[in-house]
């Protein structure tokens, strides 16, 4: 691989994994691993297409991975730094849940996912056909790359994420605010990256999760954050074969869309810090003016970019009757598993 893959929970890496979509390709018949096929035929009864319905494998604590084998390709998909344990609050780097995955895999008598050969293939881009590299083995179509945080209490992790609510990464991915105000989002329905932070806590108490976590989720104020890179956006990086994929890239990545997070260094009423020239147009946001309708394009992107800094993100509509200035600065770091905590390393032994 390109870049060594860590393994156990690496401290260097700022995020883990949870969900995993992987498929192998072999040239050898493999047993097949299916839940029944699902066919359509035309008007004569000719088969026009088939496909293979993966199976449910069933784990402890209501946990579950799909599992398919037509013969010859394996695929894998699931939350697998979930499957078989109470919980997931904290996960496993990429390198564990790729053991996860082939120890899974192996209980139905199939090899595990691998790197494979690196080779080369042509490919035309911008009418230009030149070599590219490709790589025999395991193909990646889904990672979601996980990482909490605390705020201190609950009362901060609301108030925080009524902050993020407010806050766009760039013009074209809109923020949502979703199931009263407990998770926020930017580009929901993408095809490419999908992020989004919510509170922990909650979750947990949804899915009768560990009574110690609830309680240490509220008490710390934990809020999840979470990106979903898809399988056009880790092709376009290059990523989507195990074989080259770049795990600093994947912290690029993860980094830039988790910025917004610690966007504010400044309180929202903190006004005087601003170059006089962004001061009024924070005050005016503030108040919940329109200012796209009394400034020029070129003079609203600007004044966004300067005010981004201090978060206060222009492009969204300031809601001047619910939500109520920021007075008290919010310590957001990043949590760290408690010594009591159980990882369940046994799970993925070999």
């Amino acid at each position: 691989m390109s870049q060594n893959l860590h393994s156990g929970t690496d401290m260097d890496c700022p995020f883990f994994v949870d969900w995993l979509t992987i498929q192998q390709s072999y040239d050898y018949d493999l047993p097949q691993v299916t839940a029944g096929v699902v066919w359509s035929a035309d008007a004569q009864g000719q088969v026009e297409w088939q496909t293979v319905r993966a199976a449910i494998v069933e784990g402890s604590h209501d946990t579950s991975i799909q599992v398919r084998c037509d013969g010859r390709t394996v695929r894998l998909s699931g939350n697998v730094s979930r499957f078989g344990r109470s919980d997931n609050v904290f996960g496993y780097d990429l390198a564990a849940c790729l053991r996860r995955a082939s120890n899974i895999v192996a209980q139905f008598g199939l090899p595990p996912f691998t790197a494979g050969q690196k080779f080369y293939r042509h490919a035309k881009i911008a009418g230009v056909v030149d070599l590219r590299p490709a790589w025999t083995g395991a193909r990646i179509s889904r990672l979601d790359l996980t990482a909490n945080y605390e705020t201190g209490s609950m009362s901060d992790a609301r108030a925080y994420l009524a902050w993020l609510g407010t806050q766009q990464t760039s013009a074209r991915i809109k923020v949502g605010v979703h199931g009263d105000g407990e998770t926020v989002d930017w580009g929901r329905g993408s095809r490419r990256v999908y992020a989004k932070a919510y509170l922990k806590a909650p979750e947990l108490l949804r899915h009768n999760g560990p009574r110690q976590l609830i309680e240490y989720c509220q008490d710390a104020g934990v809020v999840r954050f979470e990106v979903t890179v898809k399988a056009n956006q880790l092709q376009s990086m290059g990523c989507d074969y195990l074989g080259g994929l770049d795990m600093g890239q994947l912290i690029e990545l993860f980094e830039e869309r988790r910025s917004v997070l610690v966007r504010a260094s400044h309180t929202h009423d903190d006004l005087e810090h601003l170059p006089n020239t962004l001061r009024r147009t924070a005050r005016d946001w503030l108040a919940g003016d329109d200012l796209r309708a009394r400034m020029s394009l070129a003079t609203f992107k600007r004044h966004r970019s300067g005010l981004l800094p201090y978060g206060i993100d222009i492009a969204v509509k300031r809601n001047v009757v619910n939500f109520k200035p920021r007075v008290r600065v919010i310590e957001v770091r990043p949590a760290i598993a408690p010594p009591w905590y159980d990882f369940n390393e046994r799970l993925i032994a070999a």
